[in-house]
């Protein structure tokens, strides 16, 4: 899997949302508004909460990883790409 074209928005830190990313997965699918959080007890470290959308109530995954390997592989190209920013 080729995750490119990252690109991240700082926003300013609230309960541990520090910003937003977005990619392309294998120049065949974009993804956008991933929050990027900091991760509980361990403020050098982050974790991605994946878009979704609230109808009559009810959460809905808009896109999310189907495996922990995929969501590790995302995490560790976006948090490279933010901390290159610092």
């Amino acid at each position: 899997m080729n995750i490119d074209k990252i690109k991240i928005k700082r926003v300013l830190p609230e309960k541990g949302l520090v910003g937003f990313a977005s990619c392309t997965i294998d120049d065949s699918l974009y993804i956008g508004n991933i929050a990027i959080f900091t991760r509980l007890g361990d403020a050098t470290k982050i974790r991605l909460v994946f878009p979704i959308k609230e109808v009559g109530g009810a959460r809905i995954p808009v896109i999310h990883p189907l495996t922990s390997s995929v969501y590790y592989e995302l995490e560790k190209a976006i948090e490279a790409k933010f901390k290159e920013n610092d």
